[in-house]
């Protein structure tokens, strides 16, 4: 068993249900079964009531899941709903709370043909996914490192310039490089994105060939032992000029004062208001596109979700990203991305690469 999952057994009461079934597949990915039990196979299924804990997967994983899985009773099966199904009667369950977002309605529907009596009780989502929000010492700690291989890369492909090269061939050299490293995958796909394609938020690398006096935007991470990293950063080819070094400021004023603002307990909307005051105050505020950041860890994007519309409060051990931008049709963009742990005293900054406008040959 996960030595971080809690004992959400301890709260059956409080949902109404006599067990709960997380369940994984290669189609319909669930975090909360790695989570909770350590398994990393992609085929499996999860029964916890309040005396046992049982997990179902297929003979591929027989020896992976006896290993990463002590805590659990291991089923292996060839029909995994059929043999859900079993055990669920066998235990006199008659009300099964679900993790209704990774669970299909075939899924359910099946389940309640061979078990017609049994409720099925979607238990809530914020629930769910706010039990990883508070990062232990362990995950933390995979965290930085993939952090720290990411920010290594990036500082490694700018080094070598990036002036004369496809969007595409950066993102390659930057994603080889994090492999090199030793990251296990890249966390998602790369974005570079010059000149104009620089104001595209979550704009695709092309072919384009970066050329001189170009914004570019570099957005990046890698995952390590299943967590991940997130950073961006600005870059410069040549020398800017007055409107693109005015843009830069004006994010990272907001960057740092969105910093200088994060406290244990402060709700998410704050923080993002207090970055989109800050681009308001300088008259970019209708460029600000997107919310300020997200959670981060064994999902690139979970909670806290940073924005307008944000719930939730940033708890001591949440990680998240800080990433204001500024986009501006037909000249460019600019965004400015760290990693960011919430400690007791306030935040410790897990990404490495400097946030300002870097001169890139």
């Amino acid at each position: 068993m996960n030595s971080s999952a809690p004992r959400i057994e301890d709260r059956f009461q409080k949902f109404g249900v006599d067990a709960l079934l997380f369940n994984t597949s290669e189609t319909l990915l669930s975090f909360n079964v790695r989570y909770l039990t350590g398994f990393t196979g992609s085929e499996a299924a999860i029964l916890l009531t309040r005396n046992e804990r049982r997990l179902f997967t297929d003979g591929r994983y027989k020896t992976q899941a006896k290993q990463q899985a002590p805590g659990f009773r291991i089923h292996v099966v060839r029909n995994k709903l059929s043999a859900l199904a079993g055990s669920i009667a066998t235990a006199g369950i008659r009300k099964l709370g679900i993790e209704a977002e990774r669970i299909s309605y075939d899924f359910v529907s099946a389940l309640n043909r061979r078990l017609p009596k049994l409720e099925v009780v979607p238990i809530d989502k914020k629930y769910l996914e706010g039990l990883r929000s508070r990062k232990t010492p362990e995950e933390k700690a995979k965290i930085k490192r993939a952090a720290h291989i990411a920010s290594m890369a990036c500082r490694e492909i700018i080094s070598r310039g990036i002036s004369g090269k496809t969007e595409i061939a950066v993102a390659a050299e930057l994603e080889m490089e994090m492999r090199r490293n030793g990251a296990e995958a890249v966390a998602f796909e790369s974005i570079v994105a010059s000149a104009e394609r620089s104001a595209l938020p979550h704009a695709e690398p092309t072919d384009r060939v970066i050329g001189q006096g170009e914004l570019v935007i570099i957005d990046y991470g890698c995952r390590l032992d299943g967590y991940h990293s997130d950073e961006t950063v600005t870059c410069m080819t040549g020398k800017p000029s007055a409107e693109q070094r005015k843009i830069h400021q004006v994010v990272y004023d907001a960057h740092m004062r969105a910093l200088d603002a994060a406290r244990p307990g402060m709700h998410a909307r704050e923080i993002d208001a207090v970055a989109r005051r800050s681009i308001a105050a300088s008259g970019y505020g209708k460029y600000f596109l997107h919310g300020l950041g997200h959670g981060v860890g064994l999902e690139i994007h979970e909670p806290p979700f940073l924005s307008p519309r944000g719930r939730g409060t940033l708890e001591e051990g949440s990680v998240f990203t800080v990433e204001p931008g500024v986009y501006i049709e037909n000249l460019g963009g600019v965004r400015l991305e760290s990693l960011v742990y919430m400690d007791r005293q306030g935040p410790e900054i897990l990404s490495e690469m400097a946030k300002d406008l870097i001169p890139v040959s």
